[in-house]
């Protein structure tokens, strides 16, 4: 789909990384800029491959390696030779930090106008907060993610996966495929900007909204909504479910009639939504006293009986297992020069019917130095004389 366009990727850790692997999955060739001795991933995270760190080749297989400084002027000039053959450029660097090398928007816009520039940033690049680093956890918190996230007995709880990052990272590749289709018709670039607060706010939905229009702010939510009930998650005699059996007045019926509290259904606490929202707790244990006599799956059969939207909470190695996402083909397998073969998730898209698949392994630090730089006109001697230099890595 985006054969022929290159990317530039100047970004670490996870929303910037992501974010440019998934443009690699679409066909575009994204080249990564590392600092020698590369990007931070490579040595970090917890679990290892044939001691390379498998949290590196989740957010950077199919691109390509060119491990330069252009802190120094000498790497400068190499990495401006291939910033002119770059359709895009990403970067996740703290707001204003990539002005002096003359790769901020206002600079790389001046020499290429053409080209879009994607930048994702914690709070985004205007405002107080502008020139503050973004971290998952950081903006999860501040953004108020964490104040609707845990129970009154945990206290507030972070997202157990980097939702933000992820996230901010999405909005940015569609704001840059937008701008490339743009782009398309005007010849020129634009500046797509994305942060984690944002896509915070975003994905807030319907709770920030009830918090502007009623100016009453949420407490934590557990595995409820402020919404809906019941709607969240209900313990059973061997582990936890979640049900949404608010729907409708009708489905709130069917839910009574499967747990045998057909007397809620007269109970003025529980009339209508309104009031079973206002009733949550109540209306839990009711609920969690009939559940808590079964195990899951004589539920979830009964549930699935009566047509009832409900759910196993279940854990990873369940999921990964599970005949669905066998079908969907959601896990691939690369096989890297040193690691040897690792699994990975696919990209979270289907293009006629067909999982997308990244096309390569994550790049060795330098693998590609040389080819790109020769294809962005360098002689052979030069390239040699940056590697000799400790400018440049060369796998």
């Amino acid at each position: 789909m985006l054969g022929g366009m290159r990317v530039l990727d100047l970004t670490r850790f996870v929303a910037g990384s992501q974010a440019t692997m998934l443009l690699a999955a679409m066909g575009a060739d994204v080249v990564k800029i590392e600092v020698p001795p590369g990007d931070p991933y490579r040595w970090q995270g917890t679990d290892q491959i044939n001691g390379e760190s498998a949290l590196f080749m989740a957010l950077n297989s199919g691109k390509r390696s060119v491990a330069i400084d252009f802190r120094k002027p000498a790497g400068r000039d190499a990495l401006e030779r291939v910033l002119a053959s770059a359709d895009m450029l990403v970067e996740n660097s703290r707001p204003g930090s990539l002005a002096h090398y003359e790769l901020d928007w206002e600079s790389v816009h001046a020499r290429y106008p053409s080209l879009v520039y994607g930048s994702i940033s914690g709070y985004g690049d205007v405002g107080p907060d502008a020139g503050r680093g973004g971290f998952d956890l950081i903006l999860q918190a501040e953004s108020g993610l964490m104040s609707v996230t845990g129970s009154p007995e945990s206290g507030p709880v972070k997202v157990g996966a980097p939702v933000l990052d992820v996230g901010a990272g999405l909005s940015c590749v569609i704001g840059l495929l937008g701008a490339w289709i743009e782009r398309q018709r005007t010849g020129l670039g634009r500046l797509v900007s994305a942060s984690l607060l944002e896509f915070a706010l975003t994905s807030l939905g319907t709770v920030a909204a009830g918090a502007i229009v009623s100016g009453e702010v949420p407490g934590l939510l557990g595995t409820h909504s402020p919404t809906f009930a019941p709607y969240g998650g209900f313990r059973t005699a061997d582990g936890w479910l979640v049900l949404a059996g608010a729907g409708s007045e009708d489905l709130w019926a069917r839910t009574c009639r499967v747990l045998g509290l057909e007397n809620l259904l007269a109970d003025e606490r529980f009339i209508d939504n309104a009031r079973r929202v206002a009733h949550r707790d109540e209306l839990t244990r009711e609920i969690e006293s009939a559940m808590t006599t079964m195990p899951t799956a004589r539920w979830l059969a009964r549930f699935e009986e009566a047509g009832i939207p409900a759910a196993e909470v279940q854990d990873l190695a369940q999921v990964l297992a599970s005949p669905q996402l066998a079908a969907l083909g959601s896990v691939q397998e690369l096989e890297h020069p040193t690691a040897g073969a690792y699994r990975l998730l696919s990209p979270p898209l289907r293009i006629d019917r067909e999982m997308l698949r990244y096309l390569a392994p994550a790049p060795v630090l330098g693998s590609d130095t040389r080819v790109v730089l020769a294809e962005a006109g360098l002689a052979a001697a030069d390239i040699d004389r940056l590697v000799s230099q400790g400018m440049a890595v060369a796998a």
